[in-house]
């Protein structure tokens, strides 16, 4: 019974390496399911900025047709507006046109009364020297009939002046009215000008911080998607390194199964031979405490990896802000 107590301490040894191979398992497989669980974070996050681009360019498009659209109802009321102005010009001409017409008409009616009047007395004055009036009455009467010509015709002279300075004065008003039309009507193409070039240029500088968003956009979607590939690469040789542990642990616990059943046929035997294992192996030792290194500095890639993360998240918070 003394002889068999020493030698059952190794295998306890022996099963503390391959719990401690376990947790290491345990914990890679922890960690590959963070970084499953963080990749798919970061497809979906990649998803959401493909779909903000895609909404980019709608809205760009959405711009572009609007100013198509606007730019058609400049033109519309640019053209009604010169087709109201030709309009309102015409009716003035035609009404100033009129007037002057039937004003025309009237003192014409009236100076034919006039003419048609004295025509009429000196018609009479003719029968009468006709049926045999003396020569001095003769004479009187067409000293009469001059003078009473002379200063009809002078006023009719005066009348025809003052109506041909009326028409002038007329016609003077009408053509600055037109002059000040034609003056609204420039400075109204000149204000509808004003407002297109300022409407252009909206629309351009809309269309540049669009463009800059986008390429932007680009920028981080390119950077994500090589974050993307160094997490997959990353996923990949967690996996392999996974798999050797595994591979590792069922050989360990194939050992020990080999080393308990030679402790059973052994027992009682004093001079029964350990079987080496491989948790006692110096190579195996190294391996683990290489991976045990590898593991934490993967831990600490882990660490920074989600920190930028975090970092990109709130810049993206901050520039959404922005631009609401």
């Amino acid at each position: 019974m003394s002889s068999a107590t020493p030698p059952a301490a190794p295998p306890f040894k022996k099963g503390r390496k391959p719990e401690k191979s376990e947790v290491m398992v345990d914990t890679v497989q922890v960690t590959n399911e963070e970084l499953r669980s963080k990749l798919m974070d970061v497809q979906i996050e990649l998803q959401q900025e493909r779909g903000k681009v895609c909404k980019l360019r709608e809205r760009l498009q959405e711009q572009r047709q609007a100013r198509e659209l606007e730019q058609h109802k400049h033109a519309v009321a640019l053209t009604d507006l010169r087709a109201k102005l030709h309009e309102e010009k015409l009716r003035e001409i035609a009404g100033v046109r009129e007037a002057l017409a039937r004003q025309h008409d009237i003192e014409l009616a009236r100076a034919i009364k006039i003419r048609d009047a004295e025509v009429q007395r000196l018609q009479g004055l003719v029968n009468a020297l006709r049926d045999g009036a003396a020569d001095k009455l003769k004479n009187a009467l067409l000293g009469e009939a001059r003078e009473e010509a002379r200063r009809a015709f002078d006023g009719e002279r005066l009348k025809l002046q003052q109506e041909i300075q009326e028409q002038k004065t007329a016609r003077k008003q009408a053509e600055e009215a037109l002059g000040n039309a034609l003056q609204a009507d420039k400075a109204k193409a000149a204000d509808l000008r004003t407002a297109y070039q300022q409407h252009q240029d909206e629309v351009h500088r809309i269309k540049r911080d669009c463009e800059k968003d986008i390429r932007r956009l680009m920028d981080e979607l390119k950077a994500k998607d090589r974050v993307v590939g160094a997490l997959e690469r990353e996923l990949g040789m967690q996996a392999g390194y996974t798999q050797k542990l595994q591979l590792q642990k069922e050989a360990l616990d194939e050992q020990l199964g080999q080393v308990r059943e030679a402790e059973r046929h052994n027992h009682g035997s004093p001079k029964r031979e350990v079987v080496p294992g491989l948790g006692d192996s110096p190579d195996l030792l190294n391996n683990q405490e290489v991976e045990e290194r590898d593991m934490r500095r993967f831990q600490l890639k882990i660490a920074e990896l989600t920190l930028g993360h975090q970092k990109t998240g709130g810049q993206k918070c901050t520039a959404g802000r922005r631009e609401e």
